[in-house]
């Protein structure tokens, strides 16, 4: 591959944000890729890939799968982060690692200090829609997701629905959180490309996903399975955990290069 760019922001009279720029000069460092603006990042040949930071760059993922450029996709990682915001996913040519699991050691997994909680069971349903950015990039519309997803389960189900819209992380941390929410007599949980999938199952819910989902290996993926909904067996959630566990990284490993070299090894 020709050299990584790594987008600072979208335009060039945009003034750079300092948390952006701590993501794409130390992957940069590590990727011995350039720093640029969206703006300069397209006047190079699409052999160079891109690095791309946070679902606000929407358009940027687009224009790479319609010119089929390579590119790496950063965003907040599937788990470890209660305490404090330690890993961050990075995806190679996607916003979520959709692969079929890959078996993996389980020494990154063991770093992120996390506990898998049995299956539970409860009565209602828990819509949790993805933000309105994150659906843009399928050219959806929140309210339109939710509306048809609830006349759709309708067919299947007459269990009580709640709607959980998304909440800022600070509040998602510490108020009311996911697994609160899970814990209050929850049956299922249905989303479309949200990590609360993620959450989900490894605190003992089932979910059911309808868009691409790091966790669609481990959920139903139609609404007709509403009242048995697939769970998987604990040897299952291990390994798609240690899968991704390797899709998720620290600033360190983004400074040192061993990020960009697992995510091209792998």
């Amino acid at each position: 591959m020709d050299q990584l760019l790594c987008i600072d922001r979208k335009r060039e009279d945009q003034e750079s944000k300092a948390r952006q720029l701590a993501f794409v000069q130390r992957f940069a460092s590590g990727a011995n890729g350039i720093v640029v603006s969206g703006e300069k990042a397209n006047q190079y040949p699409v052999s160079h890939p891109w690095l791309i930071r946070g679902m606000k760059f929407t358009t940027a993922v687009q224009e790479c799968w319609r010119t089929q450029r390579t590119f790496f996709y950063i965003d907040n990682g599937y788990f470890g982060n209660l305490r404090t915001k330690t890993w961050f996913r990075i995806i190679k040519n996607h916003v979520h690692d959709i692969r079929p699991i890959i078996p993996r050691p389980r020494d990154r997994l063991d770093l992120s200090d996390i506990v898998l909680k049995p299956r539970s069971t409860g009565k209602k349903i828990l819509i949790a829609p993805p933000s309105e950015k994150s659906l843009s990039l399928w050219n959806m519309n929140p309210q339109v997701w939710v509306d048809e997803t609830v006349t759709e389960l309708s067919k299947h189900t007459d269990r009580p629905v709640e709607i959980r819209l998304k909440r800022p992380r600070t509040d998602r941390l510490k108020v009311d959180t996911m697994e609160e929410a899970l814990a209050d007599d929850v049956h299922c949980l249905v989303t479309y490309n949200s990590v609360a999938a993620v959450e989900a199952v490894m605190l003992g819910k089932p979910a059911i996903v309808l868009g691409p989902n790091a966790a669609h290996s481990v959920c139903s993926q139609s609404l007709s399975e509403v009242e048995n909904p697939f769970f998987p067996d604990d040897d299952l959630r291990e390994a798609w955990l240690r899968h991704l566990s390797y899709s998720q990284f620290t600033f360190v490993e983004m400074a040192d290069g061993s990020a960009y070299r697992m995510l091209n090894e792998f």
